[in-house]
């Protein structure tokens, strides 16, 4: 079955949208030395910008599912579209940090509904036989945009200045609009969908919020037990009440299907890595080899183009030779290039940076995207939307935490900083191997059971 120009360019619509929306987030990481200057606060502080941009992206996602069914892709869309002008304008033209923050909060939101509508057209309008490939390129665009957003936001900021890079991206939602105008579905919203329940999602954004504000406690060396309870009750509460009500939000049954935990788990991990090495690097080699703003943006720009051009070519692999074998290689990757940065961190120049990030980045693209596709393979059709935001949401808070962590880190010493994390990732990898290990068995131990 072949896919048609209309429904290419529906999704491309979308991802471009996701695409500028996730630039956006990392091209704030240069600019931390300076804003720090210009208002006056600590480093710890203006990582919000990175923060809350992830938290309203979380929060955002977990009620996603409910509101495409709710609304429709098209409406969903040029909201999306509208949230990013809005929120781009506020944080361009920000004259302190509270309205740059809720410039970010609205980008935020505007992302938190496109990358999962991505997936969601993909899923709704892709060939199953064709999934691996365009699953690849959905995740090419997470990857790609990441990393972009150094080299762009390290370039303006040289030149024109922070608020540029606000400025300069309004041309996003303009180019997704001509695109998507006359190809994006109309007739997929439900208005027979059960009740939202509204409890459920203040009690999961609760719990999502003071979660993140206990990681952030951790600068001062202790755990606050108010966030701390918070988080842990809130988180309780949500999931007694989602098992119990007969209103929508999100189906956390799907916890149940220990293949897509077990996917669930790797997946996150690695955009906790990936976010947070993004934040340390640039602000490593700005702060120990006096590297400028730009050259210390394009440092993730080579690996992160290599990668991401990469996982469609995952993606065909995937649909040729299945999940195991790309899964196992690309995490080996991805380990043995955290080993060596964190062997020679005190070494580490401009160049070993960009060959120790691109090997991370290919070995981390091809287990990223395999294992996003393998952990909605077995979903059935009909909970693959609360599938996806429940993939993407988790990624985002491990993203936040991810930042979260890295500015801590980078707020002490930045080559101990640079050290400690590189150690932290080297142990989310080991736990990677241990999840496709058991997830390996039990496809193992399934396939026996149907013969």
């Amino acid at each position: 079955m072949m896919i048609n120009n209309k429904n290419k360019l529906s999704i491309i619509a979308v991802a471009i949208l996701a695409a500028g929306g996730i630039m956006v987030e990392t091209a704030m990481n240069v600019t931390f030395p300076e804003l720090t200057a210009i208002f006056h606060t600590s480093l710890n502080n203006i990582q919000w910008i990175t923060t809350a941009y992830l938290l309203a992206v979380t929060v955002t996602m977990t009620i996603s599912a409910y509101l495409t069914k709710r609304f429709g892709v098209r409406l969903m869309w040029i909201l999306a579209n509208l949230l990013f002008v809005i929120g781009s304008l506020f944080a361009g033209l920000a004259t302190n940090l509270g309205i740059l923050l809720l410039g970010r909060v609205l980008e935020g939101i505007s992302a938190g509904i496109a990358m999962p509508l991505m997936f969601n057209l993909i899923l709704m309008l892709i060939p199953r036989h064709k999934i691996g490939v365009w699953m690849g390129i959905g995740s090419m665009v997470i990857s790609l945009a990441p990393s972009f957003g150094p080299s762009y936001g390290g370039a303006l900021i040289s030149s024109l200045g922070w608020r540029s890079i606000f400025i300069t991206l309004l041309i996003i939602p303009v180019v997704s609009l001509c695109l998507g105008w006359f190809t994006i579905p109309k007739k997929t919203a439900n208005h027979q969908t059960p009740s939202f329940d509204l409890i459920a999602f203040i009690l999961l954004s609760i719990a999502l919020i003071s979660g993140i504000l206990t990681i952030n406690q951790f600068e001062s060396g202790t755990i606050n037990p108010v966030t701390l309870s918070i988080t842990a009750i809130t988180l309780l509460l949500f999931i007694y009440r989602s098992l119990r009500s007969e209103k929508t939000f999100l189906n956390i049954r799907l916890f149940k299907l220990k293949s897509f935990t077990l996917l669930l788990i790797p997946v996150t991990l690695y955009m906790f890595a990936n976010l947070g090495l993004g934040l340390l690097i640039p602000n490593y080699l700005q702060t120990i080899h006096h590297t400028s703003s730009l050259l210390a943006g394009f440092s993730l720009l080579p690996g992160t183009l290599v990668g991401a051009f990469l996982s469609p070519l995952f993606g065909s692999l995937y649909d040729k030779i299945g999940p195991k074998k790309l899964l196992i290689t690309g995490n080996s990757i991805f380990m043995l290039s955290v080993l060596f940065m964190y062997f020679v961190t005190n070494n580490l120049n401009l160049l070993m940076v960009i060959l120790s990030y691109t090997i991370f980045t290919i070995g981390r693209s091809m287990a990223f995207s395999t294992g996003m596709t393998a952990a909605i393979a077995d979903v059935q059709i009909n909970d693959q939307n609360d599938a996806n935001a429940i993939l993407q949401a988790s990624q985002m808070f491990m993203g936040a935490a991810g930042t979260t962590v890295a500015a801590l880190f980078g707020s002490w010493k930045i080559e101990q900083g640079m050290r400690n994390f590189l150690l932290m990732v080297i142990m989310i990898a080991m736990i990677i191997f241990i999840m496709f290990f058991l997830q390996q068995k039990k496809v193992e131990l399934r396939n026996s059971e149907c013969q």
